[in-house]
């Protein structure tokens, strides 16, 4: 195998070029000499720059020939050169209408081209030339009787006037804010992805149990008081926790965030709330992007639950239980970057035509 030396300036252009030389096959002519540069054999450059491995060695010689502005060099693309021409009124139709594939951006391509290229073709002028990217469609929560605009001029507003306040009192010092939710934890696989040669599988438990948790997050100290069970939470659930949080009380006063839910909103509880000197403030209807332990509801379906196996529910209420557990220790540094007091909203979002 043939050894190269490259010289401090060469590494530090190939280490920047790598990810922000503009023309992406000049950056995948870097990244195979900087893995070159670490010691890697051809194999394994070929496995991590996703190229072929007799490419590997092609790469090597450009640079052995004329260094770094040898690489510089890529032939043209005839076939593409023909998109670019249209890039302008191709830009501006998929920006209303984006594709569900390369396959179909291909033939919407060529309806209104009239030029038909190869997805090898289209998949780069996608994302070079129009800077498409594969990205999930969100879900926006919406009243069945109101806009997307009308809605979100309600949380808008709730958020000035109702929470925002409240919150920057809790900052201050002279008040708890909770935010309230539950979460209801299926025994059953919570698929996701690994680093892995193969596909592996997760064998599914028999049976639907779940562990139920109804949490209030303090908006400040992170700090989580919950209740639990495996059944289901009502308005018994929500009086205990209402209890805990009164118990764990530090002489300010209490506001709890939380949804309208009936259970949550029932005589029993409010009449529990206003005895133990508790204030209940209801989100408007279909706002789970207010509610800041959502957040804390995935992560702890990421953190120990996806991609993981449990045979038994025991092992999988303790995973969760231990997770919980280690939110002011073991999560802490992620709390503080995850529960921050920016919450997303859907004014000004482009939304998928019909």
């Amino acid at each position: 195998m043939r050894t190269i030396t490259f010289t401090p300036e060469d590494r530090r252009d190939l280490a920047h070029d790598r990810y922000h030389y503009p023309d992406p096959r000049v950056q995948r002519k870097r990244e195979v000499l900087w893995l070159k540069g670490h010691g890697l054999t051809h194999d394994a450059i070929a496995t991590y720059a996703d190229v072929s491995r007799r490419t590997v060695p092609r790469y090597l010689d450009e640079y052995l020939e004329g260094g770094l502005p040898r690489l510089r060099r890529c032939p043209s693309n005839h076939p593409q050169s023909v998109l670019v021409e249209h890039e302008a009124s191709l830009e501006e139709y998929f920006q209303e209408h984006p594709p569900r594939s390369v396959k179909q951006a291909r033939a919407l391509i060529e309806q209104r081209t009239g030029d038909r290229r190869g997805l090898s073709q289209v998949r780069p002028f996608l994302k070079d030339h129009l800077g498409l990217r594969w990205r999930r469609v969100g879900a926006i929560p919406v009243p069945p009787k109101k806009t997307v605009e009308e809605h979100a001029r309600e949380q808008a507003t709730f958020l000035e006037k109702e929470r925002e306040p409240r919150l920057e009192q809790a900052r201050r010092g002279p008040r708890q804010v909770y935010f309230v939710d539950a979460a209801h934890f299926v025994f059953a696989p919570f698929l996701g992805c690994l680093w892995c040669v193969a596909r592996r599988f997760v064998r599914a438990p028999s049976g639907r149990k779940r562990y139920n948790v109804l949490g209030a997050l303090d908006a400040v100290t992170h700090r989580l008081i919950r209740v639990t069970n495996h059944e289901y939470i009502n308005a018994e659930s929500v009086c205990a926790l209402l209890r805990a949080v009164a118990e764990a009380a530090v002489g300010l006063p209490i506001t709890l965030v939380r949804d309208n839910a009936p259970y949550q909103k029932c005589a029993l509880v409010q009449g529990l709330a206003a005895s133990l000197g508790i204030e209940l403030l209801y989100r408007p209807s279909y706002s789970p992007n207010l509610n800041l332990i959502e957040r804390l509801w995935r992560f702890v379906r990421k953190e120990s639950l996806n991609s993981t196996y449990y045979e038994a529910f025991e092992q999988f209420t303790t995973a969760i239980d231990e997770c919980l557990d280690g939110l002011p220790t073991v999560h802490k540094g992620e709390m503080e970057t995850l529960l921050t007091h920016k919450f997303q909203m859907f004014e000004d979002v482009p939304l998928l035509a019909a």
